[in-house]
Formats: C-alpha cells, structure tokens, sequence
C-alpha cells in the first residue's frame, strides 16, 4: 500500500515539476495553476459519486417526491449537503409546480453550499470547519423552513404529474446537461469529467484574481483589513455577494476564506445564500415575481443573522467541532 501511495504521489508530482520549469510564467501563476490541477483526480472521483446518486433519485422519481413530501426539510437539508447545485434546481422546480412548500424549499437553498465544501480541502488547516458549517447550515434550514411554513399561509396544492417534471428537467442546467438524461451511458463518466473541468478553470481564474489581488494590496493581510475581515459589514457583504446565481459565487467564496481574506461568519453567510442555480431556476419557471422576491429576502436574511449570530458566539464552533472530535 505504501509503495503504491508513493507511485501515486510521483504521478501527482509530474504537473507540478513541469509547470515549475516554465519561468515565462509568474510565481503566482504557477501556484494557481499547480493548487487547481492537483485537486483533479478527487474532484473526478467525488462528482462521480454525485452522478450515481442523482441518477438512482432521476430514475426513481416517484420516491424522490415521496422523500420531499413525507420528509420536506429534513430531506431537503439532508440531501442538498451534498456539493452539488442540481438538487437545488430541482426543488426550484418542484415549488414552481407547488409540489413542496415555500419552507421545504428555503431549506433546500439554505443548506446548500454548491462547490464550495470541497475546496476548503485546499487549506488542510480549513477544513475542519467543513463539520460545522454542515451542522449550523441544517439546523438553520429546519428552523427556517418550519418557521416560514407556519406564519406565512401556503396553498400545498399537491401535483403528480412526473411527465411535467421530466419535461422541465429535460433543459439545459449545471455544465449544460440535461439532469434527466440518463440513457446515455458515456454521461456517467462524462458529466462528471465537464464538471471537474468547469471546476479546474473556476478554481484556477478565481485564484488568479485572488492572488493578483494580494499582490496588489501588498500581502494579504493588507487586502484582508481592506475587505474589513473582522467587521460584521463584511458578514452583510458576502451574504448579498452569495445570491448570485453562479457556480463561481460558492468556489470564490471558499477561496477567500481558504486565503484568510474573510472570517468564519462571513463564509458562513455566504454560503447560507449561495443556492448555485437554484434562485435563477426559481425565477424562470415561476412568474410570480413577488414570491420570488420574498424567498430572496428571507433567504438574505438568513444568511445575515446566521452569520451575525455565529460572529458573537464563536465559542459555538469550538463546541460543534469538539463534539464531533
């Protein structure tokens, strides 16, 4: 075993020794480059793992609304923990067809932390927050999706009717797939490939802009108190910054706590907003503008007082990482 970890190792090392020996490039260029491309091969293998599941769920659609219904914000924070936007737009789906409550879905949204869980893997040191912001992020979820549920009046109109959703399902969504399309056999190994890929160039221009960033600022330290690290405006900041609906919204927030530009709090708000595609998916199948504004809203406000919460009691991570020690 020893002997073949050392094999890997050497292979891992190939991209590295050659990139070092292009001295056209810039010190902070090469470091991008290297830092992005090692994280390759496990990026492949955890978005394989993600295709399986959601193709079992694709396949089996009548047991994924009867989770949805019997289980609504559990199973909405259970599953969308997982580092991948497509639940996300499903469930945006399923409430524009009033398949699942306005809660179920803000619960779906809350936990849901698209890409950014795996790249914290970058900075060993932290990781160890990757418990806690699993933990914080469910409980807040049922909370909130509960807390929705009973003061605003909703009409749970309930639709069976797959063959619409497999329609719906059927467009373009994450790397430009069709989440229904499952037929195919090379998308098992293909989707998984575009995806690495797509998270390979996110990864690798995010950390470019960061890096040069740094530079600019003289250290980052400097650029860290220029973000105002330590303030709870930078909390209300990343929280506002998490609504856009891109797949690089969650990977540059994670970068920049991974460079020590933002605290814990403000990751935290982030990605409590960050939904991936799910918003935008949102807006497109459901027309009624009012009710999008107000999911947004409470979504925001989520993400604010989560993070503001958890900048006051900071002992509160110490505790979660302790009991799961």
């Amino acid at each position: 075993m020893e002997e073949l970890l050392n094999h890997i190792q050497e292979v891992l090392g190939v991209p590295e020794f050659l990139i070092n020996q292009c001295n056209f490039l810039p010190q902070f260029v090469k470091t991008s480059l290297i830092t992005s491309i090692n994280f390759i091969p496990w990026l492949y293998i955890l978005y394989y793992g993600i295709e399986l599941l959601e193709r079992f769920f694709m396949k089996n659609i009548h047991l994924l609304v009867k989770l949805m219904k019997k289980l609504g914000p559990f199973f909405g924070v259970g599953i969308s923990v997982i580092p991948e936007c497509g639940y996300q737009v499903i469930a945006a789906t399923y409430y524009s067809r009033r398949m699942i409550t306005r809660g179920t879905l803000l619960a779906f949204f809350i936990s849901c932390s698209d890409d950014a869980l795996p790249l914290l893997f970058l900075d060993l040191s932290k990781a160890v927050v990757i418990i806690p912001i699993i933990v914080i992020k469910i409980i807040v979820g049922i909370i909130v999706a509960y807390a929705v549920d009973l003061l605003f009046a909703f009409n749970n109109r309930v639709t069976e009717n797959v063959n619409a959703i497999n329609t719906d399902l059927n467009e373009p969504a994450c790397c430009h797939h069709r989440i229904s399309t499952m037929e195919n056999l090379p998308y098992w190994w293909m989707h998984p490939l575009t995806h690495t890929f797509n998270m390979f160039m996110f990864t690798f221009l995010s950390l470019l802009l960061i890096e040069s960033a740094i530079i600019g600022f003289g250290g980052a330290e400097n650029l860290a108190s220029f973000l105002m690290i330590d303030s709870p405006i930078s909390i209300i900041a990343l929280a506002v910054f998490g609504l856009v609906p891109n797949c690089v919204t969650s990977i540059f927030i994670a970068l920049l706590f991974v460079k020590g530009l933002i605290s814990f709090p403000a990751l935290l708000a982030g990605l409590v907003t960050t939904t991936g595609l799910g918003l935008s998916t949102l807006v497109k199948r459901q027309q009624k503008s009012s009710d999008n504004t107000l999911i947004t809203v409470l979504l925001l406000i989520s993400g604010i007082l989560t993070g503001l919460f958890v900048y006051y009691n900071m002992q509160l991570v110490e505790v979660i990482k302790s009991f799961f020690n």
